[in-house]
């Protein structure tokens, strides 16, 4: 029983249960924790009572591991709420790729919020910047998850016996933090090769900005025969859907298919972001699979945690640790639970 909490799906059920624990009878004498009685002085071993009720019991911590758990196990996961972070600013680049002009608006102005938008937008959709953070996210995740899960699986047990043991994990808990890493590595795998996918789309228009860079930043002129001239050059010969400019800007051919590739690279991204944004959804499908995985062995991890507290406890104390587990609702019967239950 050394993988922690969260890696405890192979334990065999009758294992989980303690089969092969051990009790200390009032006569002093070892008993096996499943064994109805002591073979010496012939007491009554009150664990047995609970074997009847396994399913019940097993129903009741899963419902535990759920409420009290697993939600936060993903509030310790990072990732995902990252990569919903970065969906979110994709989508605002889908929403609007290039700034609007303002009405009365002076166009040397408007050219100076082009120029800041780019880079700023480069930036904050950087797929290579969000692969690279992943690593941090993993390392952080993996050990507040580890650490959760054995602090709140502590918890339950505490209040379900009446009973509190100091924890003592040692190298359990770094232990478990590392498989949680390798577990969150291999789900976030797909999505990391599908930035790489996104990256080379986001090259491209970084690429492609390079020169229009030089066009958007000298300055421009709206007014008389030339400003006229410039508003006539772009009905006749627009750059395309996504930079929307208010005048031509461009003083030659090659100029204006410069600011057309941009375009044109610029609705390429938008594709790829389209197809990118399925990969957050398929990441939290891998997600909820790892934490039913998890949920599973937090619920063999508690039973096997409460049969091994019940079977450390002394006699008296065993009884009445059995009791209170009867006792809690879904467990025992509730006539049971109301003539010679215990107060939980």
């Amino acid at each position: 029983m050394s993988n922690g909490p969260l890696h405890q799906t192979a334990l065999e059920p009758d294992e989980s249960w303690g089969m092969n624990l051990e009790a200390a009878c009032a006569c002093g004498k070892k008993i096996r924790l499943w064994d109805k009685k002591c073979k010496g002085c012939k007491q009554k071993n009150p664990f047995p009572r609970l074997l009847k009720k396994r399913k019940r019991v097993e129903k009741w911590m899963e419902k535990k591991a759920q409420s009290d758990v697993v939600p936060k196990l993903d509030k310790a996961q990072l990732l995902l709420e990252s990569a919903r972070k970065y969906d979110l600013v994709l989508q605002e680049v889908v929403r609007r790729p290039f700034p609007e002009h303002q009405k009365k608006e002076d166009i040397n102005m408007f050219m100076r919020r082009v120029v800041n938008f780019f880079p700023s937008m480069f930036k904050s959709t950087s797929p290579k910047q969000m692969a690279l953070g992943i690593g941090e996210l993993i390392k952080r995740s993996s050990a507040g998850m580890a650490r959760t899960a054995w602090k709140e699986c502590e918890q339950v047990l505490d209040q379900v016996t009446a009973r509190k043991v100091p924890g003592s994990q040692g190298n359990l808990l770094g232990e478990q933090a590392e498989r949680v890493a390798a577990d969150l590595l291999n789900t976030c795998k797909p999505y990391v090769e599908a930035l790489k996918t996104l990256q080379l789309a986001h090259t491209r228009m970084v690429s492609a900005y390079g020169p229009a860079r030089e066009i958007f930043g000298r300055q421009q002129q709206t007014k008389g025969t030339k400003g006229l001239w410039n508003k006539a050059r772009l009905k006749f010969k627009p750059v395309g859907e996504r930079l929307r400019l208010p005048t031509a800007i461009w003083q030659n051919k090659a100029e204006h298919e410069e600011l057309k590739r941009l375009d044109g690279q610029l609705a390429k991204f938008m594709q790829q972001i389209s197809w990118f944004s399925d990969q957050t959804g398929k990441l939290q499908e891998r997600h909820n699979l790892l934490m039913n995985t998890y949920s599973l062995s937090l619920r063999k991890h508690l039973v096997y945690g409460l049969a091994k507290r019940i079977g450390s406890a002394q006699p008296a104390e065993r009884e009445q640790m059995v009791k209170r587990v009867l006792s809690q609702k879904g467990v025992g019967s509730w006539l049971w639970r109301m003539f010679c239950g215990v107060r939980v």
